[in-house]
């Protein structure tokens, strides 16, 4: 088996129009306790949008974990790949963040992968000889994964701290629920199961995911006329996430039209819901 580039999956990123909207939808849902960082002048340094050099990156967020899993909306302002995404496909997700190891890099100079965004975190001074900075890249990987790939740089000063304890002592993040809110107290989901990934072409596709060192897939399913599929389990701080991609065979389904109008990408995230609560699993992805 190839040599995996990755350690863990920690983060989903979601482009959205309105964060505001977005954490409203996401509160019906009992997703929390929301957080918030802040991008200002200090927070966010050096930044750089497709290899060229930007003046500032900004964004809006809110985030919130579900086991071991942080989601964040993302709401772009100035200078991001978000509102691009936005752009050209609308809301949804962009981004999966995972804990790189060397052969991640190799693995983008081998394939030809070009780094998108990079910017600076925190600068944030803990002592005279302890700085928190951290230095966040996201690579174009959608061609290969349907997916963008965000990583930070794995330093022996970055890999000192602790999520969420160190970032959010920085001030960079403010904290907007405690978790006593009336609509914590039964989220309607337990844990993320699935990331459902469209895809032209299953068979490249699933060389492309091997060569990251994802897997082992299962052994291709078809439905006659309909798709073809195959699944990959991916670690992470809570349960394991299953990756299932997917190839239309037809025009019609929703896989199909999803392909027609936006290229490969994810396409849904299927949750473990809450025993208490009697309706069919939805999906956050439908309304955010």
């Amino acid at each position: 088996m190839t040599e995996k580039c990755f350690t863990r999956m920690g983060q989903i990123g979601i482009a959205v129009r309105d964060i505001d909207r977005a954490g409203t939808v996401c509160k019906k849902y009992g997703m929390g306790p929301m957080r918030s960082f802040i991008s200002t002048e200090k927070s966010v340094q050096n930044g750089e949008l497709y290899g060229k050099k930007v003046d500032s990156i900004r964004f809006g967020t809110l985030m919130y974990e579900i086991d071991g899993v942080t989601f964040e909306l993302l709401q772009p302002l100035e200078n991001t790949v978000w509102s691009e995404f936005i752009k050209n496909q609308g809301e949804g997700v962009c981004d999966i963040m995972f804990t790189p190891t060397e052969r991640y890099y190799e693995v983008l100079k081998e394939r030809g992968i070009e780094e998108i965004m990079k910017f600076t975190l925190y600068n944030h001074k803990f002592s005279e000889d302890d700085i928190f900075t951290q230095v966040m890249r996201m690579h174009d990987t959608r061609k290969d994964l349907g997916f963008n790939i965000f990583t930070w740089d794995q330093t022996e000063e970055a890999k000192k701290r602790v999520y969420p304890r160190d970032h959010m002592a920085t001030g960079a993040y403010v904290q907007l629920e405690d978790g006593t809110e009336p609509h914590l107290q039964k989220p309607m989901y337990l844990r993320m199961e699935k990331i459902l990934v469209v895809v032209e072409n299953l068979t490249e596709t699933m060389a492309a995911y091997e060569a990251y060192g994802f897997g082992p897939f299962t052994e291709i399913e078809e439905k006659e006329g309909l798709y073809r599929k195959a699944c990959f389990t991916q670690n992470s701080d809570g349960s394991d996430v299953v990756f299932e991609i997917i190839q239309p065979l037809d025009d019609e389904s929703g896989y199909a039209k999803y392909l027609a109008k936006y290229g490969r990408g994810v396409y849904n995230i299927l949750f473990e819901q809450n025993p208490e609560y009697n309706n069919v699993i939805q999906t956050m992805t439908q309304e955010v």
